[in-house]
């Protein structure tokens, strides 16, 4: 039966999976495809907001599977695989077979965990590493194996280098412990086993304080970017759990939108209320997974911009085996209604996702077609409004001009003017008052699901 749910889990992923990169994925694509793996590290990282890991291995998957879109995307495509994998190991080790099932069938068939189960970013990479620590702590509660200890550390080091944010899941850990009472030869093996993450960090400080410092510089210089990137607020709060059940569909309909989400979520909220009936004291673990890396979150959110529900998604898996363990105290007809309803929800919204384009990720690809295929021949130039969102543009282009808004001239024939994050960057449009004063006359407008061009020729 895990098997299929597998076999499952990867027939949906494989639906829709050569879409356009969007921006952040040209990042990790042009990276994978164009930089050493020293180049990534000395000169790209201290000017990111990640660790390198994830980079890393994409760039030694890119060298066997290439760097097309499905190249890209199957590293996060077998993390997502191996999440499933590992998310029913825990619900089996906590409860029984049937739990294991039922929360692999549920993750594997979540929307929010299917989209970045399709993306070229680490979010999959961070899910699989969280949950597989907290198979192996379950394991070392009761366990004397070394080798389960050497795992636990080998992934507490894997997930410290991968993302930032899932280091949280640590905090858990410590409460559950010192609650928990263990003793001191346990608690000596729980200290050594953080040696290699803390050794790393050491190495790593330089560059993180590099980051550090960029990121808060965004403050003054794009005050914008700065909310944009996720900013503790009640929308992004109540975010979490709607993205949660629903994945990243929404209705033009706000209303409509609202009404399904509050049922989908009440429900839940029964379920998982359901959950505490259980009287397992290592359930208790599940619950600060879920709830104490997203308290943290949200706290650092308030000073830096790190509060959004995708980079949450390492606590989905605990998310739904709360659901499958209240689902597990009903009886009868509840039982299996309450089976097909979240079963439902996730593959309408999956459906959703993968089979309406308007739901998929920008455009780049498309985008840069036109333009290509448009200007050839002729005197042309790209301009973006900033330098730093043209990684999914060079990706897919195959020569053209591109530069940031100091390339304008009048010297050209053709001008292509980017209209993505202009009000962010822009927001008193000064580039297309300066484009239109140079003589250029406005001749079409494109958008490419949410990434907007506009086309100028000189009279």
């Amino acid at each position: 039966m895990i098997l299929v749910i597998l076999l499952l889990a990867l027939a949906l992923r494989m639906v829709s999976i050569n879409q356009s990169l969007w921006l952040d994925e040209g990042t990790s694509a042009i990276l994978a495809r164009d930089f050493s793996l020293e180049r990534i590290l000395t000169e790209f990282s201290p000017g990111d907001f990640h660790p390198p890991l994830y980079y890393l291995f994409l760039k030694v998957w890119a060298g066997i599977f290439g760097s097309s879109e499905v190249g890209l995307r199957s590293f996060s495509l077998l993390a997502g695989l191996a999440t499933v994998y590992v998310v029913y190991l825990i619900g089996k080790r906590l409860l029984d077979r049937k739990a294991g099932l039922l929360a692999a069938l549920f993750l594997a068939t979540s929307g929010l965990h299917l989209y970045y189960s399709q993306e070229a970013r680490m979010y999959a990479l961070s899910a699989l590493f969280v949950s597989g620590l907290f198979y192996f702590f379950l394991k070392i509660l009761d366990s004397k194996k070394r080798i389960d200890w050497y795992f636990f550390s080998l992934l507490l080091f894997l997930n410290g280098l991968t993302d930032y944010l899932p280091n949280l899941v640590i905090v858990s850990f410590w409460v559950f412990a010192l609650v928990a009472k263990k003793d001191k030869g346990w608690w000596r093996n729980f200290l050594l086993s953080h040696i290699p993450l803390v050794a790393a960090y050491l190495w790593w400080l330089p560059t993180f304080t590099n980051q550090l410092r960029s990121g808060l510089g965004v403050f003054e210089s794009a005050p914008g970017w700065w909310k944009v990137l996720g900013r503790t607020n009640l929308k992004e709060l109540l975010l979490v759990p709607v993205k949660f059940a629903l994945g990243r569909i929404s209705f033009v309909d706000k209303g409509l939108y609202a009404l399904v989400s509050g049922t989908v979520l009440l429900t839940y909220s029964f379920l998982v209320m359901k959950a505490k009936n259980i009287k397992e004291g290592r359930l208790r673990l599940i619950w600060l997974w879920l709830i104490v890396p997203i308290a943290l979150a949200a706290i650092l959110g308030l000073k830096l911009s790190v509060f959004s529900y995708f980079r949450l998604i390492f606590a989905i898996p605990a998310f739904f085996l709360l659901i499958v363990f209240g689902i597990l105290q009903l009886r009868g007809r509840l039982f299996k209604a309450s089976v097909l309803f979240v079963l439902c929800v996730n593959l309408l919204a999956s459906g959703a996702y993968l089979f309406n384009a308007r739901f998929h990720r920008e455009d780049w690809r498309g985008l840069v077609s036109l333009v290509e295929k448009a200007s050839r021949d002729k005197n042309a130039i790209t301009i973006f409004v900033t330098d730093g969102q043209t990684e999914a543009y060079r990706y897919y282009s195959k020569g053209g001009k591109i530069a940031g808004p100091e390339g304008l001239s009048a010297s050209y024939e053709q001008l292509w003017l980017m209209r993505y994050v202009q009000e962010i960057f822009d927001p008193e449009d000064k580039l297309r008052k300066e484009t239109e004063r140079l003589g250029f006359v406005k001749k079409g407008e494109y958008d490419f699901n949410g990434v907007v061009v506009w086309e100028y020729e000189r009279e």
